[in-house]
């Protein structure tokens, strides 16, 4: 456990991702844009530098380019908060594919990590079955793939938070400390 406790105020503490992250994502899905768009005319066009495999490309880029700008635009100008913590548990917002709400009284474990260079809270759960049968098709299959690299099925990435990670961490930890039933 961390050893400074949160401030554990009445009302519920909210968290924002840092614009200055979300940002860099759109610029970076902005040249993808536009090195899809170059690749896509150069390999779908006439002429000797013209293929098959080049348009695909540039296709690719293009899509995974306009997701990563729309993403970075969305996030950066977003106005509620990605995280919140209250006396019932922790909603999760973080990411595209975030957790939700998480009940302090299903929490098991909690525990900083990092997985390649990017650091993360990691959240265990009582019963993550339970958990996971509440969630769709999809959450479900991304948690099971989390709990193959991770061992945890909620993983909250600290990336967009920038110093504020360290005081995310002690707020969960003091917040489950004193609304959780820890030992349960």
């Amino acid at each position: 456990m961390n050893e400074m406790m949160g401030s554990l105020s009445e009302t519920p503490l909210h968290f924002y991702h840092k614009r200055g992250k979300a940002l860099q994502i759109a610029l970076f899905g902005l040249l993808f844009v536009v090195a899809g768009m170059y690749l896509t005319v150069l390999g779908f066009g006439e002429g000797e530098d013209a293929s098959l495999f080049g348009g695909v490309m540039g296709l690719l880029s293009l899509l995974m380019g306009a997701a990563g700008l729309g993403f970075g635009v969305r996030r950066a100008f977003r106005l509620s908060p990605v995280l919140t913590l209250d006396e019932n548990g922790l909603h999760d917002r973080v990411a595209a594919a975030s957790a939700g709400f998480v009940a302090w009284s299903d929490i098991s474990r909690i525990e900083p990590y990092a997985l390649m260079g990017q650091p993360y809270i990691g959240i265990d759960l009582y019963d993550a079955r339970e958990f996971s049968a509440q969630r769709s098709g999809f959450m479900r299959g991304l948690m099971r793939a989390n709990r193959g690299l991770v061992s945890m099925p909620v993983n909250i990435p600290m990336q967009g938070f920038g110093r504020e990670s360290a005081t995310i961490l002690a707020e969960i930890e003091a917040h489950w400390m004193r609304y959780g039933q820890t030992g349960r």
